[in-house]
């Protein structure tokens, strides 16, 4: 993941999107949600961590990244600004990684050999 990729709207997951990817004989299939995620939006890199459907190697580690960003950022403009400031912040931020946390996990699959599943019309 590289810094662009944090903040690349344009790129992110629209719609639900299924990826698959052959082990050992049997098709692994993975669901990426094309919405909004709550839960990434409430609890950040820690949803990533405790929940068993992002699993997926490198994944809790690429979140971890931007989370750390995130948590320097925080404390650079606690130590700059006013609360009010450092609350608009933080919402900001959490709205950042719930808007992105589909797409970032997506872009893990690809790089762990997933392939989008064409949809059989």
């Amino acid at each position: 993941m590289t810094f662009a990729d944090w903040f690349n709207f344009k790129g992110r997951v629209k719609h639900d999107q299924v990826l698959v990817k052959t082990v050992d004989g049997q098709q692994d299939t993975k669901v990426v949600r094309g919405s909004f995620n709550w839960l990434a939006f409430l609890f950040t890199w820690f949803f990533a961590l405790f929940s068993f459907r992002y699993r997926t190697p490198f994944f809790i580690i690429k979140a971890l990244v931007p989370f750390l960003a995130l948590m320097t950022v925080n404390m650079l403009v606690q130590a700059l600004f006013t609360t009010n400031v450092q609350l608009a912040i933080n919402i900001l931020g959490a709205v950042w990684y719930g808007a992105m946390f589909n797409t970032w996990f997506r872009n893990q699959l690809l790089v762990n050999g997933y392939q989008v599943q064409k949809n059989a019309a």
